[in-house]
């Protein structure tokens, strides 16, 4: 095996207090930053809205577009409250606004509903409510926001009234309830839509061409469905985590490896709030993969551990660890080396898609590799101490 290092001798666990200590401010920090900040900063994926992202054509001797000019133009329509980023691409110049459900963005319900209140003449028709539709009403209106109607009003009075509604492409669907009725679903997209961004653009920059590249749309009941799922997803992955190394090594391994990922995701989450970044789908699947590659190297070591206590029966428990992490420090410093030089590559070449992913991905490796050392180790030893019992081993701490 190639060794980055010779034989080293570091005293890993001789430090561990003040390391520990030192993840558990920097936790401390990052919770009080999440407490502030209201919780994490959601994308669209999981508060459900819209990311509108448009290519920009600049007219030769005209300067680019900047942030705070598309912020003016989202002012003048009621969407000051969106996000707006600026992007470069060899494409050209990119905007990319999210407008999220929330605040002044206007969900079409009300606006359905009144029209239907205005231009319905009979009153024989009612609102359903969400807990009564069949579950395939929410595939049929592709996620949009919808109110489902059970009336013995011809179909056409319906469709006029959705037509005279203050919205986008409004259109009118038929369901059914869970007891098999027959229902109308009035759909449409609200006014701050996309072609009404695109419309004030238009009109705010004349000389210049804009072409929509993307819309991304999640209505909020499935943001909602979204959010739940992405904490199950690394719930269940940890509990399996658990249950893996219980059954390969024995209970305390499981818990003290997931001990350290819980710290690795909370720092990383953490920074994230620091720095104000969203949490999106796509960052959940980074925060999956550092899950997957802090538990890597954490097992590893656990496996020298385990080695080491059966080769030296009578040695002292935390030198063992500290032999253990020795004997594998040029495989983990290589490991996360080679692996830092990728996720390095994707941050500062990957452009605005996998910015967030890869710094994921970069505050993980780093992280994890300090955790497995530090963190998951060390509760070992902690252990040991405090009970006598030496994990990995029947005997008892010398």
């Amino acid at each position: 095996m190639i060794r980055f290092f010779g034989k080293t001798k570091i005293d890993f666990q001789g430090s561990r207090h003040v390391w520990m200590t030192f993840s558990a401010v920097v936790i401390l920090i990052g919770l009080v930053s999440l407490i502030l900040h209201g919780g994490p900063n959601y994308s669209i994926d999981f508060k459900g809205g819209l990311k509108i992202e448009l290519r920009v054509d600049e007219p030769e001797g005209k300067q680019p577009i900047s942030e705070d000019l598309v912020r003016g133009t989202l002012n003048r329509i009621n969407l000051g409250n969106s996000e707006v980023k600026m992007t470069r691409s060899a494409q050209g110049e990119n905007i990319i606004v999210q407008i999220k459900e929330e605040g002044r963005f206007k969900p079409p319900e009300a606006l359905i509903r009144n029209s239907l209140e205005s231009n319905v003449e009979s009153k024989d028709w009612r609102v359903i409510p969400e807990h009564r539709l069949d579950p395939s009403v929410f595939e049929t209106t592709k996620g949009l926001s919808f109110i489902a109607v059970e009336t013995i009003i011809p179909e056409k009075d319906f469709v006029s009234a959705l037509e005279a509604a203050a919205i986008d492409n409004p259109e009118l669907f038929k369901g059914e309830t869970l007891e098999g009725e027959s229902i109308l679903l009035l759909t449409g997209e609200g006014k701050d839509s996309a072609s009404k961004l695109l419309r004030a653009l238009e009109a705010d920059f004349s000389e210049y061409n804009f072409e929509v590249r993307s819309i991304d749309r999640v209505g909020p009941r499935i943001g909602g469905e979204l959010r739940r799922d992405a904490l199950l997803a690394v719930l269940a992955a940890l509990f399996l985590i658990v249950i893996y190394l219980w059954w390969r090594f024995e209970l305390l391994f499981g818990i003290a490896a997931v001990i350290a990922l819980f710290h690795d995701v909370l720092i990383t989450l953490g920074i994230f709030s620091i720095l104000n970044l969203e949490i999106s789908l796509t960052v959940i699947g980074a925060f999956l993969t550092l899950v997957g590659y802090s538990l890597n190297d954490t097992i590893v070591v656990f496996d020298r551990i385990r080695e080491n206590i059966k080769r030296y029966k009578d040695a002292n428990y935390g030198r063992i660890i500290n032999r253990s992490i020795n004997d594998n420090l040029s495989r983990t410093v290589i490991t996360s080396l080679t692996t830092l030089i990728v996720v390095l590559v994707l941050f500062f070449a990957g452009g605005e898609v996998l910015h967030s992913f890869s710094l994921a991905l970069l505050v993980g490796i780093l992280v994890g590799t300090y955790s497995s050392i530090y963190i998951a180790s060390p509760i070992l030893v902690e252990w040991a101490e405090r009970t006598g019992r030496v994990a990995g081993s029947k005997k008892k701490k010398s």
